[in-house]
């Protein structure tokens, strides 16, 4: 098989279009898993993270840091 990425691959062989062994198709779902996150990997608070993000862009985005006007703007 020429090189080309296991999500299509898996895809191809699902729909008849390619030909493969059994442990190609193991090797390529196990390959799938480190080149493809699954949406529901990403967790559910970096989900509400972005949607926060998308929904509050405007008069309710959080605000930034003080500042350390105190110290010089050195870190302690």
């Amino acid at each position: 098989m020429d090189e080309r990425d296991m999500l299509s691959l898996l895809q191809d062989v699902a729909l008849g279009k390619v030909d493969a062994t059994m442990l190609q198709v193991r090797a390529a779902i196990a390959a799938v898993q480190y080149t493809h996150v699954k949406k529901g990997d990403g967790g559910k608070k970096d989900a509400q993270k972005d949607a926060a993000k998308k929904a509050g862009g405007g008069r309710f985005a959080s605000a930034a840091p003080p500042k350390l006007v105190a110290s010089g703007g050195k870190n302690l």
